[in-house]
């Protein structure tokens, strides 16, 4: 009688498990696969929707947005100026663009007060804009500091939240003034002002 050899059977063992491997199931024994989630674009990762809320709607008519700044211009004043950063308006809309570090109440408060037809978009931020007044205050104390390396023109606090500083070099700016102040800044280019002659 002959023997089949160890290394022999163990070959013919793995062959017979890869066969059963790759025969086509039963319609009972079927694999199911869960569909394939799509993945949200760096864009949608770094800069989510706004929450809206809408006022009651009415005719159209002249709704100005005044009344919905005044509003929001009072609840900052008193109570939420931790969490405010900016306030952008659209008048075409209309609406109010409102940049705020997330806050239920000071969203229900905003959302609580806003005229007929006038929409609120809220934008979340992680400063407020005391934080940033006082950065712009600091950068336009040090504007001499920068003399020899770049042309400081203008600072300014932005809505969405850090500050612009202009200046005629920003891609050597950029690096330096983020070394001295920190990330909230961003360089852009700004035109030399003109001097008009009568």
């Amino acid at each position: 009688m002959r023997r089949t050899a160890p290394a022999a059977l163990a070959i013919v063992t793995a062959a017979t498990a890869l066969l059963a491997a790759c025969a086509t199931p039963a319609d009972d024994q079927k694999v199911r696969t869960r569909p394939t989630e799509a993945r949200p674009t760096e864009a949608q990762q770094t800069d989510p929707p706004p929450t809206t809320c809408t006022g009651p709607r009415a005719e159209k008519t002249a709704a100005p947005v005044e009344p919905a700044l005044a509003h929001i211009d009072a609840l900052t004043a008193e109570r939420f100026a931790h969490v405010y950063t900016g306030l952008r308006v659209d008048d075409q809309a209309p609406a109010l663009d409102l940049y705020r570090i997330p806050d239920a109440a000071f969203d229900r408060s905003v959302c609580r007060g806003i005229p007929s037809n006038v929409t609120i978009r809220l934008h979340a931020t992680t400063t407020p804009r005391t934080e940033l007044d006082a950065l712009v205050q600091r950068i336009s104390a040090e504007i001499p500091r920068w003399q020899g390396e770049f042309d400081l023109r203008t600072v300014a606090a932005a809505e969405e939240g850090h500050v612009e500083v202009g200046v005629d070099k920003p891609k050597v700016a950029e690096p330096l003034l983020r070394k001295a102040y920190g990330d909230l800044v961003k360089a852009t280019y700004e035109e030399e002002a003109q001097l008009k002659r009568s």
